[in-house]
């Protein structure tokens, strides 16, 4: 570099190439026109922490919802379940179970029979914002597995991980590439890495659903805002009124359309890229009714009348930026938004005490139902229990509504 720049001196190496960065920033800025685009050109992850600066209330706001959270480092603060003494132990049986703590700051699983350890494997990443519960995964080499443990926060209880073997723990399942896909927002596949077992760089995985999973990769948009605090409108990045209406449902359907066949590298699609380019579904979308409410709700909703006789986009209903969980007025008022007297699409319900249908369209027309694709063992039991997920197929139920509504009337007398 010397050799050819005289007048530069090692201090100076940083400071030019920053300057590189910007006036490339700005020469792409220069070729951006606007209105539907295709997938990012450029793939370099700023991190959501970058976004602070210009979009505050966002971010702080975005930080507490379950996608920001979807993963993270194994630590106290982040995982959900018990680790105090009397709290911290899965059993099987009266044979086997599994202890859980910490061990000169490693979180651990140990396995025992007959009271004697057996095995152990670390806890290194956490899957799961802890709102419905949490599994966990460790590094071997560059290779994830699950821990045999995870944790349902219904019942505030350890449980067998969905799939695993019930009269002891099982340690060597390979956690393949659509699951960090889909709870990560990027990490780098190594070479040999297939859809089965994926071999990632440790030090590049970006933890949580963050900024860039929807707008795309942020460092030439940081970049060029840096470089032009001035400018108002949003650059080299994608918002939500760049994209058409599928490829605003594609950055949603990467991770809720259900088990995906991958044919390119994981981590491949960004925002405002074609989802069926990079992965195909394995169900018929003809039989999408039928679909199990666990993980496909792309499906369920555009077998939906409401989404095929309208325009909308799971944002219609899904503010991201805020954490709406467990709010069914937020979530009826925009169902209100189509379905009011005026448009003459309103709901026919009868009449009963305590009913107010502003308060709550969700629990009669997407109610809460059980999965049929994941079960969990808690301790001690032979039986499992179905994990319940809202289904996103908007339609009428019959008795689920005659149910809720009797509810409604012995509460309200």
């Amino acid at each position: 570099m010397s050799h050819y720049l005289p007048i530069f001196g090692k201090r100076h190496y940083v400071p030019l190439l920053l300057v590189l960065a910007v006036y490339l920033g700005s020469l792409l800025f220069a070729s951006y026109k606007g209105g539907p685009v295709g997938a990012v050109a450029d793939t370099t992850y700023a991190g959501s922490l970058a976004c602070r600066a210009c979009h505050r209330a966002i971010y702080d706001s975005f930080v507490t919802t379950a996608h920001n959270r979807a993963s993270s480092l194994a630590s106290a603060e982040t995982i959900a379940g018990h680790l105090d003494a009397g709290r911290n132990t899965f059993k099987f049986n009266q044979l086997s179970s599994v202890l859980l703590g910490a061990d000169s700051g490693v979180f651990f699983q140990a396995a025992y029979l007959g009271g004697a350890e057996y095995k152990r494997a670390p806890i290194d990443i956490v899957v799961g914002s802890g709102r419905k519960g949490q599994t966990y995964l460790y590094w071997r080499d560059n290779v994830l597995l699950q821990d045999p443990i995870s944790y349902y926060t219904p019942a505030d209880c350890w449980c067998n991980s969905p799939g695993y073997p019930k009269n002891g723990p099982y340690f060597d399942r390979v956690t393949n590439a659509r699951c960090l896909e889909c709870h990560a927002s990027y990490a780098t596949a190594l070479d040999g890495s297939t859809n089965d077992i994926a071999y990632f760089q440790k030090s590049s995985v970006l933890y949580g659903i963050n900024c860039e999973r929807c707008h795309g990769p942020s460092e030439a948009h940081v970049l060029f805002h840096t470089a032009h605090p001035d400018e108002k409108a949003s650059r080299l990045i994608l918002t939500k009124n760049d994209m058409t209406r599928q490829q605003k449902l594609d950055v949603c359907g990467l991770c809720h359309s259900g088990i995906r066949v991958s044919v390119k590298p994981p981590f491949s699609f960004v925002a405002g890229g074609r989802l069926s380019d990079y992965s195909a579904v394995k169900y018929d979308p003809d039989s999408a009714a039928l679909l199990d409410v666990h993980g496909n709700q792309y499906g369920l909703l555009t077998s939906s009348k409401c989404f095929m006789n309208s325009q909308m986009t799971c944002s219609s209903c899904h503010n991201v930026h805020q954490t709406e969980i467990a709010q069914p007025r937020i979530y009826s008022a925009r169902c209100m938004a189509c379905h009011n007297p005026s448009s003459h699409n309103e709901c026919t319900v009868r009449e009963v005490p305590g009913l107010v249908l502003s308060n709550n369209c969700i629990d009669c027309h997407m109610p809460l139902l059980p999965s049929k694709a994941i079960y969990l063992q808690l301790e001690n039991s032979r039986l499992s229990t179905p994990d319940f997920v809202r289904t996103h197929r908007v339609a009428i139920y019959p008795k689920v509504s005659s149910e809720f509504l009797r509810k409604l009337a012995k509460a309200s007398r």
